[in-house]
């Protein structure tokens, strides 16, 4: 394995903490990848030691071995670790061969032709949400979330449409995560809003996570459950009660062909 010039080696290295198995090892490094996003795009050594507690020679010995195998890049001017070709490759292989993939694509190319407005595909990722397709609005005034950006799962239609298909008990339980935001009108609002969400299979949202924004989301339930989920955003100024409505029977057809596009 290769040693970045990040820093030296020290040798005192493998005194400074009780010695790793290999499966910790693997679990810390996979833990220093989910660290980066695009608020933090990049890391240094110290920044990923304080942040999981590690010591400095620990940190850089895991950021090394990303390094060496390609999931890591550093740059010699910042001195900072930033995601590498190899999260690229990976991306390309699930691109290339998941039919989902394609299906969804080809849900928001004509999602956003029927309405005008920004279509975006979120992922729930742990207790957060993470936008990883989206196509914008051609209109000059529109509202974007941002390919990577991470948001709550209790605020905006996206999150709570992914909550959908959790119970209450599951539900209760990501709001007693201290990292997570609480809902904007509180617990038992959100489970009331849940509820009547469930029924009749979408969600709304007003401001609840970009200012002046107006959300419409969907869960692609019959998938994976809470795994993913449309959304349609637009400014409120141009998204009224008419359109809303009239924008999520367009959301609710297209899950309907996109349900019949993915049965086995």
């Amino acid at each position: 394995m290769r040693k970045s010039d990040a820093e030296p080696t020290s040798a005192t290295d493998d005194t400074v903490e009780p010695s790793v198995t290999g499966t910790q090892s693997v679990f810390r490094a996979l833990s220093i990848l989910h660290a980066f996003s695009s608020l933090q795009p990049a890391l240094t050594g110290p920044e990923v030691a304080a942040k999981f507690g590690y010591s400095v020679p620990t940190a850089y010995r895991l950021l090394r071995a990303l390094e060496a195998e390609q999931f890591l890049v550093f740059d010699r001017v910042t001195r900072r670790y930033r995601p590498g070709p190899e999260i690229l490759r990976l991306s390309g292989v699930m691109l290339h061969h998941d039919g989902v993939v394609a299906a969804t694509q080809s849900s928001l190319v004509r999602l956003r032709a029927l309405t005008g407005e920004t279509v975006a595909i979120f992922w729930r990722l742990g207790n957060q949400r993470t936008c990883v397709q989206e196509m914008a609005s051609s209109h000059p005034v529109r509202i974007e979330a941002g390919v990577g950006v991470d948001y709550p799962l209790t605020r905006g239609a996206p999150g709570k449409a992914l909550l959908l298909a959790l119970d209450e008990r599951n539900v209760r339980e990501i709001l007693g995560d201290p990292d997570v935001a609480s809902p904007v009108r509180g617990v038992d609002s959100l489970l009331a809003e849940l509820e009547v969400s469930g029924e009749r299979g979408y969600t709304t949202s007003v401001g609840e996570t970009i200012d002046g924004a107006v959300s419409i989301a969907a869960p692609i339930a019959w998938l994976n459950q809470g795994l993913a989920a449309f959304s349609i955003t637009a400014p409120e100024s141009r998204f009224g009660p008419r359109e809303r409505e009239a924008t999520a029977h367009t959301l609710l057809e297209e899950m309907d062909r996109l349900r019949s596009a993915l049965r086995p």
